[in-house]
């Protein structure tokens, strides 16, 4: 598979990810009482809805040709909500938040599981000759950034999913102090990320790895990840 093939299956992977877990912020938060995510046309699978001109196209641009490849962080459009639409804002807010990545949890399982069917149903759909096939690579791809996103959005940190789920379970003084430093959530949280805050993530690869190895085994597993990590 070449370079090309590999970068439009990621591509393709990482929108679908990406747009289903803002459309479950929006769709969540329009059940419970808020259609602002919904007007916006947050729930349409058009990227172009989705996409923010700073965090989506010019700040992973900058930050990887000024990194010189070596570091890269963005996102896309942030969902609008009113928690003021909410009964229960707080709790709104946090279910709100916590449909993104949970969306993603979702994602991931639902291809590990077609996965691990496809394996043993028609193995040669995924690997051929010890090598793997693009339908193989795409799904293990699409496993792994969900996998990957989710978790990393639930991170406590300003700004992601995590903090504002937190932020429901907190008393009123560190909430209002999560609230005085939300201006500055991106510069915070690109920081962290920069010295290392996403290496707590270090495990999921292990993980993943080793529910692969469990239920395709050792030949598989080997040739999936030296496809998706050479």
């Amino acid at each position: 598979m070449d370079h090309a093939a590999r970068l439009v299956l990621n591509l393709v992977a990482l929108g679908v990810a990406v747009i289903f877990h803002e459309q479950m912020h929006a769709r969540v938060a329009w059940w419970l009482g808020d259609p602002t995510g919904k007007n916006d046309r947050r729930l349409s699978w058009n990227p172009i809805h989705h996409i923010d001109p700073f965090m989506t196209i010019l700040l992973p641009i900058v930050l990887y040709f000024g990194s010189g490849g070596r570091f890269v962080f963005g996102g896309a459009k942030p969902v609008m909500i009113n928690p003021m639409n909410f009964r229960n804002p707080s709790l709104g807010m946090c279910l709100s938040a916590a449909a993104g990545p949970f969306s993603n949890f979702f994602l991931a399982a639902g291809g590990f599981l077609l996965c691990v069917t496809l394996f043993h149903l028609s193995p040669k759909m995924l690997m051929v000759e010890s090598v793997i096939t693009w339908h193989g690579y795409f799904l293990g791809t699409f496993v792994f950034l969900n996998l990957f996103l989710g978790a990393f959005n639930i991170l406590p940190l300003p700004g992601l999913d995590g903090s504002r789920i937190l932020r429901h379970f907190l008393p009123r003084p560190l909430q209002a102090s999560l609230d005085a430093i939300e201006p500055f959530a991106l510069f915070i949280t690109m920081i962290a990320v920069m010295f290392g805050a996403a290496k707590i993530l270090g495990p999921l690869h292990r993980l993943l790895y080793l529910s692969f190895y469990g239920a395709t085994g050792e030949e598989f597993t080997h040739a999936l990840f030296k496809g998706l990590f050479r």
